[in-house]
C-alpha cells in the first residue's frame, strides 16, 4: 500500500471530487486513460498525484504496478484566501478563494490475483481428471466399456432397435390386411356381375 498527497492546491474541493468520484476503486491503467480524455483542468492535477502514487508504491514498496488499484482518493479543504473587489457606492465585494488537498491511496488488486489462482487451480484440477481417464481406459478395457464410449451412458440403442422392428411388423400386418380386402371386394364385385348375367 503506498499514498501520495498534494497539498494547498489552488482549486476548490468541489472542482476536485467530481474528477474523483469518477477513478474511485478503478484500476490505475483505466483511471489514468479516464483522467487523459478529461476536459477539465481539475483531471490534470488528479493525474500528477496518481503517478506520484504509483511511483512511491513501485520504488518504496516494491509492488508491481500492473496489479494496483485505487483504494482510497479523497479531498479534504484546506485555508481559504479572502479577498476583495471594488463594487459600486464604494462598497468592498469578498471573494473566497478556496484550496484543497488531493489523497490517493494505491494497493494491489488481490480480487485479480484470487481470480488468477481459482482459475489455474481449476485448470490443473481438470488436467488431473483427464489423467485418470485414460489410466482407467487403459486397464479396464471392456465390451461394455466400449459401447458406453460410442453410444453414451444413457444410450437407448436397443430400445430404438426394438421400436424401429415394431414398426416393420406392423408395416407388414397393414399390407397383408390390404391384399385381403382388395380380395374380397374383386370377389364381392364377380359374384355381382355372375348374378346379372343369370338375371339376363
Amino acid at each position: 500500500m503506498a499514498k501520495a498527497i498534494a497539498k494547498n492546491i489552488r482549486m476548490s474541493p468541489r472542482k476536485l471530487r467530481r474528477v474523483v468520484d469518477v477513478i474511485r476503486g478503478k484500476h490505475t491503467n483505466d483511471a489514468q486513460v479516464v483522467l487523459k480524455f478529461m476536459p477539465y483542468a481539475a483531471a490534470r492535477v488528479v493525474e500528477k498525484v496518481l503517478k506520484s502514487a504509483i511511483a512511491n508504491a513501485k520504488e518504496n514498496e516494491n509492488l508491481n504496478i500492473e496489479d494496483l488499484k485505487i483504494s482510497k482518493v479523497f479531498i479534504d479543504q484546506s485555508t481559504t484566501l479572502k479577498r476583495w473587489r471594488a463594487m459600486s457606492r464604494g462598497r468592498g465585494f469578498p471573494i473566497l478563494k478556496k484550496t484543497s488537498h488531493v489523497t490517493i491511496e494505491v494497493s494491489p488488486d488481490l480480487t485479480g490475483i484470487q481470480k488468477s489462482t481459482h482459475k489455474n487451480k481449476k485448470n490443473t484440477q481438470v488436467k488431473l481428471k483427464d489423467k485418470k481417464h485414460d489410466h482407467k481406459h487403459d486397464h479396464e478395457h471392456d465390451h461394455s466399456h466400449e459401447h458406453e464410449h460410442e453410444h453414451g451412458p444413457g444410450c437407448n440403442h436397443e430400445h430404438e432397435e426394438e421400436k424401429s422392428g415394431a414398426k416393420k411388423t406392423i408395416a407388414k400386418e397393414n399390407k397383408e390386411k390390404t391384399k385381403k380386402t382388395k380380395e374380397k371386394s374383386k370377389e364381392v364385385k364377380g359374384s355381382k356381375a355372375k348374378k346379372e348375367k343369370e338375371g339376363e
